[in-house]
């Protein structure tokens, strides 16, 4: 059995009210001002509903507050107000929020499944497997951070988020520093370009785990590390994986080994992981229920 997985599923009285799939987008219909929105639900979401700026031009919404995202050292200026929506014939007033140049596509927008009315959500990504594991997180929902996990790595809190929207699971580089010293992480070809939040490309390089990353049950094997951003002090692994045709010498116990150079500044040491829908790929769905996030996962390393 697999550390920190549930083998019975949640109470049967505790039925999701809304399922979605694929084949829906993951989207629910919400009405503002009269106006018929699309929005796609994500458990990476930020706490506000994340409008396209078209879309709050056309509803002609005017922002009561502004607000600053950090995404690594880049700085995005947001426009904030709470706005009356409708969703299944239920009518609140939900924090809103628009970026410009802000374009969620196939949609009006996002929402987090937090902010939704009435039991809960099932977004089903497969069909189930024999194999499964339930796995039951305890989560976090606050207007900093949106929806997430405290993962206590050794007594080092990584916050955790699960996402859709993006395809490859991504950490900041002190979260990276952190795993990788434990988890004998090496590189895998360069760095590259990613988009890793609202819209915003980022380096990142490729790192693989020699051993398995358990986030209580939920099995990480790789990740995208996000080189330039929230470091602080800590430092990466300088080593990388061996080619064919390196010598066996040149590796051996380098996933151990963590260096720096220079004195370059990397912002403050914040330690983030989150997890794409490539990793999610092994889950058949997940639900989120009573400030939790049930994820129904194959478990087995692929």
């Amino acid at each position: 059995m697999v550390t920190g997985c549930a083998t019975v599923p949640p109470p049967p009285n505790a039925v999701s009210e809304f399922a979605l799939d694929s084949s829906t987008n993951y989207i629910v219909e919400a009405q503002a001002r009269g106006r018929l929105l699309r929005l796609k639900v994500d458990p990476g979401a930020p706490y506000f509903v994340l409008l396209n700026d078209k879309v709050a031009k056309e509803l002609r919404l005017v922002s009561t507050k502004s607000a600053t995202l950090a995404v690594g050292p880049l700085r995005l200026k947001a426009n904030t107000r709470n706005e009356k929506l409708t969703i299944r014939g239920e009518t609140s007033a939900k924090p809103v929020m628009w970026v410009k140049g802000e374009a969620i596509p196939d949609a009006d927008g996002v929402i987090n499944p937090a902010n939704l009315p009435g039991n809960g959500v099932t977004l089903k990504l497969r069909e189930a497997a024999a194999d499964e594991q339930v796995i039951q997180l305890p989560m976090r929902f606050d207007r900093q951070r949106g929806l997430y996990y405290e993962f206590d790595y050794g007594g080092q809190l990584i916050l955790t988020r699960f996402t859709l929207e993006d395809r490859l699971t991504t950490t900041t580089g002190a979260a990276a520093s952190v795993i990788s010293k434990r988890r004998s992480g090496l590189w895998e070809g360069g760095p590259f370009v990613h988009q890793v939040r609202f819209g915003v490309p980022r380096p990142v390089r490729r790192m693989v785990l020699g051993q398995t990353l358990s986030v209580k049950g939920f099995p990480l094997n790789e990740f995208a590390v996000r080189v330039m951003d929230d470091r602080g002090s800590y430092l990466l692994p300088d080593k990388q994986v061996a080619s064919e045709d390196a010598d066996a010498d040149e590796t051996e116990g380098s996933g151990i080994v963590v260096t720096g150079k220079g004195k370059r500044s990397y912002g403050a040491a914040h330690f983030w992981l989150m997890v794409g829908s490539d990793a999610l790929s092994r889950c058949s769905s997940l639900t989120y229920q009573a400030r939790h996030l049930i994820l129904r996962c194959s478990t087995a390393r692929t």
